[in-house]
């Protein structure tokens, strides 16, 4: 047990020191950078920092933040919070900042993933040569390969989520401790109750920091419980025998399953709730599509590679995807010496459990079609489906994911395995001299040391090469750069919003900037789209973010005010960092002028420039959009509309005072259709419409309430009708 102990501490030891090489010069930013390309990872940073602010400052729900989209917040569910590592980074977090509580995260996750990987490949081992030497070694390359793989190391860019795969192989090996299912023993195996407690535990930690690896081990568990139920009909000596035999597994897994939803719940329910009641979160086919692991990909060198990256990257160009997502290179040394073991072992029952779990999940990361080289590939018109096209159709909620290269995690993990097995085995031909034997004595003689070190020099020698061929260093770091405006503001005790433009694309620097500050902000970067995101509804911002108009026409500049104070927005920030010279920045530019004309900014560095917003002196009303409304479309004359059959419009401040809706609408039907328009649950108007746009007066009853919902529907409700103006006029109008 010492000599056990002191094994596996070296085995971290070294892991750890192999993290800080294959990672450099990662190691020398510690509490000023993260690695990475500065994208993602600020979400996962902000996600360190905000999860510490709901525990330990707001006392509230981690699961919901109202830093995000004023006024209404936003739901974190279908985010990537990856919780897990918020909750025992916090002492760090507390005592050295936020950068070192990311960078725990990151010598964590490649030290212990290695380390479950190479006691999932020493379990293996240990089945497979019972009397094998230098086990320890193979299986710690075998760690290696799923640890250091280009997978891992291309999700360092920034998904912390996924690049924190510590606990997929400790759930894998305790199923498999649990299962037995390569047993052919009628006893269960020792301590069954102890490693199904075990068990559960590692997958409710796995889903603490990614769903998509519950999904991954959810599919390992089903394809476990199908190969032990079979093995042990197999082995069974009569039907009474085997029907009993085999129904023992599966009460195993439906513990582990209950036990799992039961201290779950939580967070299941609620999240089966919201994925029933939106639609946006349905990521669809075509994102699947793109996302696809390409079958080039899988032998397609690392284009982080500092020899031939360059070379490998014009290849990779090619595929669909992006750079984290496309880098799944299996290794040729891992590759070869995985087909080395499946052929030389297939009658193992234990090399054919691996060769199943590798490529089924080989096939599901290919997606819902086969791509080859950036491009589908079909017989005719026909294009070739993978297996993941018909759970695609057939499991519940799958389609909420879209990333399915990422099935690759569980590709390396199963070819660690097989390496680790195939070092071993080539162990065993030499010592036991199975090759031809050369006739120079030097060469005998060098072959019989190697045979007498075998079990030292063939991992030593094989994770050499797997980790040159792994290689991405230097690898990029982002630095910590927040300006020195938000470090002023965060002296503030006032609470208030916070707009940094530019905005027609979410952004994740709000969020970095905001764990300095601590101020609301009116966009940000969230794993999914917010419903309550109000930017995409509300005059001024509409604008912002389209960078041209929407089909809500009222002055900018006089409605402005009042939706700031609406809002609490304090300071609009025009970041030109996020903005090089082009059409972005004139759009912003162009738009905020619009909003504040002939205001001076209240502060200017070179990179930020300040405003600050105008004094409301008068509530004036205006109009926002509700839900119903398809997207902002652009017509061929420059202008905007969009569409709907029954949508929402809301009017702010009416204060009791007349006014008239305007609105230009048209027609999808030939034959015509009718406009409902309803006011506080009151029909107010009903308006014959054409198929040519043509403008419509509709006078709306007084109101008292701050705000009026309009409610606009199309009838008959099957019938679309477009508009492409919609204003706001005081008094009644003939």
């Amino acid at each position: 047990m010492k000599q056990s102990a002191q094994y596996s501490l070296l085995v971290l030891v070294i892991y750890a020191l192999l993290t800080v090489f294959m990672t450099w010069p990662v190691i020398l930013h510690l509490t000023d950078g993260i690695p990475g390309d500065g994208f993602d990872g600020w979400q996962n940073l902000w996600n360190l920092w905000w999860v510490k602010q709901a525990l330990l400052v707001e006392g509230s729900n981690p699961y919901f933040t109202p830093y995000i989209y004023p006024p209404y917040g936003a739901s974190l569910l279908f985010h990537t919070l990856n919780i897990f590592n918020s909750f025992w980074t916090l002492p760090l977090q507390l005592n050295f900042g936020l950068a070192i509580a990311y960078n725990s995260v990151v010598i964590a996750s490649f030290v212990l993933a290695g380390f479950g990987a190479y006691l999932l490949s020493l379990h293996t081992l240990t089945h497979l040569f019972p009397r094998g030497r230098g086990l320890r070694m193979a299986a710690f390359a075998g760690g290696l390969v799923f640890t250091m793989s280009p997978f891992h190391l291309a999700h360092l860019l920034g998904h912390m989520q996924v690049f924190s795969m510590i606990w997929p192989p400790f759930y894998v090996l305790w199923l498999l401790k649990t299962l037995a299912p390569w047993s052919t023993s009628a006893q269960p195996p020792p301590h069954q109750g102890r490693n199904t407690a075990i068990s559960t535990l590692f997958l409710v930690l796995a889903t603490l920091v990614d769903w998509y690896h519950t999904l991954y081990l959810l599919m390992f568990t089903g394809l476990v419980l199908l190969w032990t139920i079979w093995q042990r009909w197999r082995a069974a000596r009569n039907t009474q025998y085997a029907i009993r035999s085999s129904f023992q597994p599966l009460l195993i897994v439906l513990a582990v399953g209950v036990s799992f939803a039961v201290i779950m719940s939580p967070l299941l329910i609620p999240m089966i709730r919201d994925a029933g009641s939106r639609p946006n979160l349905d990521t669809g086919l075509v994102q699947n599509i793109t996302l696809s692991a390409d079958l080039l990909a899988f032998v397609t060198p690392s284009e982080m590679h500092p020899l031939w990256g360059q070379w490998a990257k014009s290849i990779a160009d090619n595929f669909s995807t992006t750079t984290s997502e496309r880098l799944i290179f299996a290794g040729f040394v891992p590759l070869a010496l995985a087909i080395f073991i499946i052929i030389w072992q297939w009658k193992s029952s234990i090399i054919k459990f691996w060769t199943v779990i590798t490529t089924t999940f080989f096939a599901l990361a290919l997606g819902p079609f086969l791509h080859i080289g950036g491009k589908i590939v079909a017989i005719g018109n026909w294009q070739i489906p993978m297996p993941y096209l018909f759970l695609y159709y057939t499991v519940p909620f799958i389609n909420l994911t879209r990333s399915l290269s990422r099935y690759d995690l569980m590709v390396m993990l199963g070819l660690g395995v097989l390496v680790s097995a195939s070092l071993i085995q080539l162990q065993l031909l030499i010592t036991h001299n199975q090759f031809q034997k050369p006739s120079s004595p030097r060469l005998r003689s060098g072959l019989a040391f190697i045979s007498h070190q075998s079990s030292f020099i063939i991992p030593t020698l094989a994770a050499a090469l797997i980790l040159f061929e792994f290689l991405p260093i230097p690898y990029p770091v982002s630095e910590i750069d927040t300006p020195e405006f938000y470090y002023d503001i965060s002296l503030d005790s006032d609470d208030y919003t916070i707009a940094e433009l530019p905005m027609n694309w979410d952004r994740p620097t709000p969020l970095l900037h905001q764990t300095t500050h601590g101020k609301r902000v009116l966009t940000a970067y969230t794993s999914r789209d917010q419903a309550g995101d109000l930017t995409r509804r509300t005059p001024v911002f509409q604008q912002w973010r389209y960078l041209g108009p929407d089909i809500i026409d009222q002055p900018l500049d006089q409605i402005a005010p009042t939706i700031f104070y609406d809002f609490n927005l304090r300071y609009i920030v025009l970041d030109y960092w996020q903005m090089p010279p082009g059409p972005e920045r004139d759009g912003t530019e162009q738009w905020l002028a619009a909003a504040l004309p002939e205001v001076e900014p209240i502060y200017e560095d070179g990179r930020l420039k300040v405003y600050a917003s105008p004094q409301k002196t008068d509530t004036l009303p205006y109009l926002s959009l509700g839900e119903g409304w398809s997207d902002r479309q652009q017509l061929v004359d420059g202008s905007v509309s969009r569409t709907f059959s029954n949508a929402e419009l809301f009017l702010h401040h009416p204060q009791n005072r007349p006014f008239t809706l305007e609105i230009t609408a048209a027609t999808d039907q030939a034959a015509g259709q009718t406009l409902l328009i309803s006011a506080g649950n009151e029909p107010i108007a009903t308006i014959q419409l054409k198929p040519t746009f043509s403008k419509q007066t509709v006078l709306l009853p007084l109101q008292n309430d701050s705000l009026t919902k309009i409610i606009l529907k199309a009838d008959p409700p099957a019938g679309v009708i477009a508009v492409s103006r919609v204003g706001l006029v005081t008094g009644e109008q003939n």
